[in-house]
């Protein structure tokens, strides 16, 4: 499939001198990206370290890592609301401190009542820098395929630190883990000159792109919403559901490490089949089938059953994600909806944790669990009617 004629590539001299398609910039991206998910990404770990280790109620575990959502999902949407005033790699500077300040704070002060608002700081400057790496990405020629990248590098991290997370915490305990966070972060300065000042250093649009109306770009973006809202609450609650259906802790560490294993198998798969015009298929597979992984996690299930439920919901979790965000991107031709897409995403996720701390204190995990299904559903049925609207655009030509 070619590109209509008002799809015609315009190239632009980058600003920043920087080729946002060489190795180096996507390597860059990429590292930043698994930089600005250093703590949401091992987040069923830390949940439990701050049970087990801070002996905090589960409910109020899952309250502070909706406080650090929260502050990631509002720094999404000041990105998306400036991301086309101000220079991406100033935005990038500043993301980098306020991350470190929120880590060091999160150590400073945690055993006192200040912690929410460290990890909402933390969480503040980590979101603007999802925002930016996903935006980053996003202009790069081949979304889907860098995307599944990033995802295979940051599902890496995740794996191990979800396996060895319990170790870490009895190690050099939780402080130790957020002082550790605040150094690694403070060193991704070094990547500012690889990155782009602004969307305006796109070289050429995606060969899929088109001009969708505004209300299907609505519904779509009302679809990413609610899918990540289903990823937020499953996240948020996947160490508790083992522990509680009394699986050892290190069992369940042990089956989160292998689920990473097969995230990182669905990121690479969808970084192999990346590149096709339609992404409806991958798409329904990863909401249909994840939904049913989260229904077998129902109840008490046994170590063998939640092993296969994560890593299952793991797996598509990750193999869909590139595909719905290169789709929704690709309904507009200018690449202005990246931004808006991933601060929606970061809402979704943060909104997870904290619509289920209450459902969790007054009706228990199942509840939760099946909240998270019913947004699986209504992601089904938002993002349905704009894939096939953009499917039958591409076929016109």
């Amino acid at each position: 499939m070619t590109s209509s004629p008002s799809d015609a590539t315009t190239v632009i001299r980058p600003l920043s001198g920087v080729d946002i398609d060489s190795p180096r910039s996507i390597a860059s991206f990429v590292a930043l990206g698994t930089i600005s998910v250093l703590s949401f990404i091992v987040q069923p770990a830390l949940i439990q370290g701050f049970v087990t280790h801070l002996g905090l109620a589960e409910s109020r575990a899952v309250g502070l890592a909706g406080s650090e959502m929260a502050g990631v999902a509002l720094a999404t949407i000041l990105f998306a609301l400036v991301a086309g005033r101000l220079s991406w790699r100033m935005l990038t500077a500043v993301s980098i401190v306020v991350a470190v300040i929120g880590n060091a704070l999160s150590a400073l002060w945690l055993h006192g009542e200040n912690l929410d608002a460290a990890r909402f700081i933390a969480g503040a400057g980590q979101g603007a820098l999802i925002g930016l790496s996903f935006s980053f990405i996003g202009l790069t020629h081949r979304t889907d395929r860098n995307l599944g990248l990033y995802l295979v590098s940051l599902l890496t991290y995740s794996a191990l630190g979800l396996w060895q997370g319990p170790a870490i915490f009895d190690a050099i305990g939780i402080d130790g883990v957020f002082w550790v966070w605040a150094v690694v972060t403070l060193l991704s300065l070094g990547l500012l000159p690889f990155l782009p000042h602004s969307a305006e250093e796109r070289l050429a649009p995606s060969p899929f792109a088109r001009q969708m109306p505004v209300g299907t770009v609505v519904v779509a973006m009302g679809g990413v919403l609610a899918y990540n809202m289903a990823q937020g609450i499953a996240w948020a609650i996947l160490f508790l559901v083992g522990v509680n259906a009394g699986i050892a802790e290190q069992s369940v560490a042990n089956a989160l490490f292998i689920s990473g294993i097969a995230a990182v198998v669905g990121a690479l798969l969808a970084v192999v089949t990346a590149g096709k015009p339609h992404r409806t298929v991958p798409i329904l597979i990863g909401i249909i089938v994840g939904a049913g992984c989260i229904a077998v996690l129902r109840g008490v299930p046994s170590a063998l059953m939640f092993t296969a439920g994560v890593c299952g919901f793991n797996f598509l979790w990750n193999y869909a994600v590139p595909f719905i965000l290169g789709a929704v991107g690709d309904m507009d031709t200018r690449g202005r909806l990246m931004p808006i897409a991933v601060s929606l995403q970061m809402i979704g996720l943060g909104l997870g944790p904290i619509v289920s701390e209450p459902i969790i204190a007054q009706s228990g995990l199942d509840a939760a669990e099946v909240l998270c299904i019913l947004c699986f559903g209504a992601s089904l049925v938002l993002l349905l009617p704009p894939l096939l609207a953009h499917r039958k655009a591409l076929a016109q030509g």
